[in-house]
């Protein structure tokens, strides 16, 4: 009997599951083959590839070939995944009344550092806090803070001067982990940033900071567990009580943040950093702006911390890593700063921001590195319109309606490895952004930090 009710009980879920991963068939869609109970994210799961590369993967699939948009499902969830580039501009820009939040959510009342930062925040406080951050985010500002990487720029001569020293090498060569470099150098940046504070990990490698960097990204179960509830169960947050951060991390935040708002205040210092738009915003803001919230700043300051220096690090890794393979291409790039460093734009051996900032081959490399390793591999959103989303002019012969709650992921590293789009996509070829070819780009098929209003805002990332 207890064998006849086990069988009863798994021929149901079989049953049940090839109901429910039928769905975009029945509608009619393209879609890409789920595998059993687990849709279309089986590799993900084994920790065979990121989020990113599994969405390339299915952006990269024959069924999605020619196709404006392909049904997936996210573990359970019925998902889509955007590939046209004009519908992915209707989404993220022209309707993006319809689709402003993410999918993914936090425990909103609980969470209070992870629910109010400008990447996880609703609409609605979203709405706010880009209102009050947006002037912040201009060039004119990072010009004040442009200072303060020069600083961090001499360290990181110093260290390298050290380091070499100590080597004791007679060919004054030294072989050094850059991935490592690159994080050490990043952290002290946003520290100093977002914090005011000397972090000093070009010095000491394990200093605090860095071992907070490193503590946040530590795969424990409990956060594991937090993080997918959070991406595929995100209504049951607030019941599982999910946090984004791990307690460790948000005491170190707590702590840090106020001390370093208090002796700010207290001492009147002008730093022109992340701390005195903070103190300003305090000042300035009415009693009733989310600015006087339990963990505001917090939440902004810890989230920049998390989000910042390992894209950061990431992309200087990516850029050495390219120089080093195309010899040609860094010696034109070692020639065009050489140049402006025997400019009007350079004093004491340092550029300053507008030299910088107008160098166009520079801006090119980076961008080439951009493309092909975007720190932003994918993009999602949540439909949020009540009576749904009519998707009839990009319908593959039937007519579609989104419903609301429905996410809609776009696969960024798809799109910037997509042959349509790109030429030779693996190839590091920086004259992809030369002016000529800049202009004839597609728009939307370039996406290193989003598009839309919940663009990342470029200065800080």
């Amino acid at each position: 009997m207890i064998t006849f009710g086990l069988l009863a009980v798994l021929l149901l879920a079989w049953l049940w599951q090839r109901w429910h991963f039928g769905h975009w068939q029945r509608l009619g869609v393209p879609h890409a083959p789920a595998a059993p109970f687990v849709g279309n994210v089986w590799r993900l799961l084994r920790g065979c590839c990121c989020f990113g590369d599994q969405f390339r993967e299915l952006y990269e699939c024959p069924s999605a070939k020619g196709q404006a948009y392909l049904g997936i499902h996210v573990l359970h969830n019925h998902a889509l995944l955007l590939r046209e580039p004009a519908l992915i501009k209707r989404i993220l820009v022209e309707d993006f009344g319809q689709f402003s939040s993410r999918f993914e959510t936090t425990d909103a009342i609980g969470d209070t550092m992870g629910a109010q930062n400008l990447f996880f925040s609703k609409y609605e406080m979203w709405r706010e806090t880009h209102k009050i951050f947006a002037p912040f985010f201009a060039a004119g500002k990072v010009r004040h803070m442009f200072g303060l990487l020069q600083q961090i720029g001499q360290q990181l001569e110093q260290h390298m001067a050290r380091q070499l020293t100590a080597s004791g090498t007679k060919e004054g060569t030294l072989e050094l982990e850059v991935k490592q470099l690159s994080a050490l150098f990043s952290t002290d940046i946003i520290a100093s940033l977002a914090f005011g504070l000397e972090a000093n990990c070009l010095q000491q490698p394990d200093a605090e900071f860095r071992r907070m960097c490193i503590e946040v990204n530590e795969p424990r179960p409990k956060r594991l567990l937090h993080l997918f509830t959070m991406f595929f169960f995100p209504r049951c947050s607030r019941q599982l009580r999910t946090h984004l951060y791990s307690e460790e991390y948000e005491r170190f935040m707590r702590q840090s943040m106020n001390w370093v708002m208090e002796q700010r205040a207290a001492s009147g210092e002008q730093r022109h950093d992340l701390i005195d738009i903070f103190l300003q915003l305090q000042r300035t803001q009415p009693p009733e702006s989310v600015v006087h919230r339990r963990d505001f700043f917090v939440a902004q300051a810890a989230f920049l911390l998390l989000a910042g220096f390992d894209t950061s690090s990431s992309t200087i890794t990516f850029a050495l890593y390219e120089l080093a393979k195309q010899p040609a291409i860094q010696q034109r790039l070692r020639q065009e700063l050489a140049a402006a460093l025997l400019g009007s734009g350079a004093t004491a051996g340092q550029l300053d921001y507008e030299t910088l900032s107008g160098l166009p081959y520079l801006r090119q490399v980076v961008d080439e590195v951009l493309r092909l390793y975007p720190p932003t591999a994918f993009l999602d959103r949540c439909c949020n319109a009540k009576a749904g989303y009519d998707l009839s002019a990009w319908s593959c012969g039937s007519a579609l309606r989104l419903p609301p709650g429905t996410p809609v992921y776009i696969s960024v590293l798809g799109l910037h490895r997509d042959e349509q789009y790109w030429p030779q996509p693996l190839k590091f070829d920086p004259e992809r952004f030369s002016p000529e070819q800049r202009v004839q780009h597609q728009p939307m098929t370039y996406l290193p930090f989003g598009a839309g209003p919940r663009e990342r805002p470029k200065p800080l990332c």
